[in-house]
């Protein structure tokens, strides 16, 4: 029992200090983007997504060192479930979502709703093999060369006087040391997660789906919410649909490719119905111009659904 109590800890300061270190991270990066004066899309689709995803992307590598890559599975998922069902619902209940709407966010919720169906498929057809994670790693690559040629103005992230009086060798400092505690936060929970499923006897996929994936996600919560208090609403929102694009493309793909026959998709079932719910539910809502503060809450009640049911 003290052995357990002890894990759980573990866990919960693990969980902490991976959303510190995370945080940490991107507002490095922030002042990466000022300095190198990148384009809005670029900064939030392609730079911030990929960065935010970057608790999944360890999660995943210590996961295939543990032989345990179910919880970096169900992590994927439950995060991504986690940003459109909490964050963007919690963005619309907060009435920052109204007028969101442009064409651009909607073809990325096309594209993002697309590739969530390919775990659907994988559990359909029954093909997990290293092809099927090279072909997602591609779809990656696509999108990420797609939305680099996408051009918006470019984004003032800190005010430049603020921004000038850091050397970038200072900056590039603190992203490497804030990156070093995502990486061994990301070990730790890993380790403690699996401690805990088999003292439970629950599958790690599902400590991953509930439990890990909100501390990997609590860097886009934080991120997106100072965003839209900035005022800029397609970088908060164009975060969210490419982190949950990297998760599902480059994360997945990553899993698939290197631990293919140690993958369990049966779960899937269960999960995904909530990650194409609620993106769904946000498209609609997109199209119409925005997501209203009940918009909101119904992603967020949707969210609450899936932790009290998986």
């Amino acid at each position: 029992m003290i052995d357990f109590i002890v894990q759980v800890l573990i866990l919960a300061g693990s969980l902490v200090l991976l959303a510190s270190a995370s945080h940490f991270t991107i507002k490095s990066i922030e002042k990466l983007i000022a300095l190198t004066g990148l384009s809005e899309v670029s900064a939030g689709f392609v730079i911030l997504a990929v960065l935010t995803s970057t608790p999944e992307i360890t999660v995943a590598f210590f996961s295939i060192l543990e032989g345990t890559p179910g919880i970096s599975i169900g992590d994927i998922i439950g995060s991504n479930v986690f940003n459109v069902g909490a964050v963007l619902g919690i963005l619309g209940m907060l009435g920052y979502l109204k007028t969101c709407c442009s064409g651009l966010l909607v073809e990325l919720t096309d594209i993002l709703f697309i590739t969530s169906v390919i775990p659907l498929l994988l559990v359909i057809f029954g093909v997990v093999s290293p092809f099927v994670g090279a072909l997602l790693l591609g779809t990656f690559i696509v999108s990420i060369f797609f939305m680099s040629r996408r051009r918006t103005p470019p984004v003032d992230v800190e005010k430049p006087a603020v921004v000038e009086k850091e050397n970038i060798k200072i900056v590039v400092a603190k992203l490497v040391l804030a990156f070093v505690g995502v990486m061994v936060a990301s070990r730790l929970v890993v380790s403690s997660g699996l401690n805990i499923a088999v003292a439970l006897g629950v599958p790690p996929i599902l400590i991953g789906a509930k439990v890990v994936s909100i501390g990997t996600s609590l860097p886009e919560l934080t991120l997106d919410l100072t965003a839209v208090r900035r005022g800029r609403v397609q970088l908060a929102i164009g975060d969210i649909l490419g982190s949950n694009l990297t998760n599902l493309t480059l994360v997945l793909g990553l899993v698939l490719l290197t631990s293919p026959f140690e993958v369990d998709m049966t779960i899937f079932i269960e999960i995904l119905p909530f990650l194409l719910i609620t993106t769904i539910i946000f498209w609609r809502f997109l199209t119409r111009g925005g997501v209203s503060q009940v918009g909101g809450i119904i992603l967020i009640l949707i969210y609450i659904v899936f932790q009290a049911i998986i």
